[in-house]
């Protein structure tokens, strides 16, 4: 069984979840499936790794680069347009001509586009899609993402295709409720997580007791009540030695005046942190906490999990979904009441209390596995050729 994938993940991300995905689940495909990545050109970093494709090279250049080179939005319509209509030396340009020709050339089973661009339809012929939609955040939260094409993209393509794949229930519920796709037509395929690491760090990153906040911290992402909810544990508790690590993008104006309004300017420490340092900074942390309003799975969750570290959720989402009890949850709209209590309860619990959310949390991660997930996606794929 022949599965052809598009290039749109792999030449939008250097690096993110979406491409690291189907990394994985391409990379562990049961050996009936003989999969084909249709790029020339890409600087993902997964990708790259993964060692997927053959002879790929580097980006000669791309959207990306171009942007940083010619600043400005006439000079990024010029090359969207530039790049649609002319057989440029581009990146894009050439991605797109190889996936193209790959479709042109009807030699698979199955077609999984890695994005939603619908460009594709028109050179299907007869062959079924898979499509995949990890999440419905710019439906479900309009005002912090625009007019964002994929909304308009996804309900192009879900009307046309074979099956649609979600990485949860929420997920799946989302997507039937707000594109209108019938029940049968989903198939639910968790993601698979890390392998849980044996031996914890000796070496330490950040020196003292802290929780750790991970990932983007915008709207509905609540940074905010996660700030607040420090700040009241902190008022609480005069003694209190934590701090609140947070890696990601460098602190906003309006995040440091709220961090110097709550009197936290000692307390909050941002880092700019690579893989390796994730890592120890899981294992060292006394809590990971997730205040997010809406996530199409919460990864995040699986990696704590993967190092020793405890977590505390908000109560939304998919988050029940995924941790089951190995989890405390609190409602990050109650940031003086069941937020607040959540950090309290790891301020005060006891080395066999968080010994046992941690073992609760090794438990968890054995339910996750991207060989379990490539076969089901497996399953899925000889469905649609039946």
């Amino acid at each position: 069984m022949r599965v052809l994938y598009d290039h749109q993940a792999f030449q939008m991300q250097y690096f993110g979840g979406v491409s690291k995905c189907f990394c994985e689940l391409i990379g562990h495909m049961p050996a009936e499936v003989e999969p084909h990545i249709s790029i020339v050109e890409s600087n993902n970093v997964h990708l790259r790794e993964s060692g997927l494709v053959p002879g790929l090279k580097p980006v000669s250049i791309d959207h990306k680069q171009w942007g940083r080179r010619h600043p400005g939005r006439l000079m990024d319509i010029l090359y969207l347009a530039a790049n649609k209509l002319l057989p440029l030396p581009t990146a894009d340009s050439r991605n797109r001509r190889a996936t193209y020709a790959a479709l042109r050339a009807q030699e698979f089973d199955v077609f999984h586009p890695t994005f939603f661009k619908p460009e594709f339809l028109s050179l299907l012929g007869t062959k079924p899609f898979v499509l995949t939609i990890h999440d419905m955040t710019p439906e479900l939260f309009p005002q912090y993402f625009g007019a964002d094409p994929q909304v308009r993209w996804k309900r192009q393509l879900v009307d046309r295709a074979a099956a649609v794949v979600t990485v949860s229930e929420c997920t799946k519920r989302d997507v039937m409720r707000l594109l209108g796709v019938p029940e049968e037509k989903i198939s639910v395929i968790y993601h698979g997580g890390p392998q849980r690491i044996q031996a914890r760090s000796t070496e330490r990153i950040v020196f003292g007791p802290y929780f750790f906040y991970v990932g983007q911290r915008f709207g509905y992402k609540n940074f905010e009540a996660m700030l607040r909810a420090f700040a009241v544990c902190a008022d609480r508790n005069p003694d209190l030695q934590h701090r609140l690590v947070c890696t990601g993008a460098s602190l906003t104006s309006a995040e440091k005046q709220l961090i110097h309004t709550l009197g936290l300017e000692l307390r909050v420490l941002q880092l700019h942190a690579s893989d390796q340092e994730m890592q120890i900074l899981y294992q060292w942390a006394d809590a990971f906490v997730y205040p997010s309003d809406y996530e199409g799975f919460g990864m995040p969750i699986l990696e704590a999990y993967a190092n020793g570290c405890p977590v505390l959720l908000n109560r939304a989402s998919c988050f029940p979904e995924v941790a089951g009890d190995a989890a405390i949850y609190f409602d990050s709209h109650d940031v003086e009441g069941s937020f607040a209590a959540a950090l309290q309860r790891v301020v005060e619990w006891s080395a066999a209390e968080r010994q046992e959310l941690v073992a609760r949390g090794y438990e968890r991660l054995e339910k996750f596995s991207w060989q379990k997930a490539a076969s089901q996606l497996a399953d899925v794929y000889k469905k649609v050729i039946q």
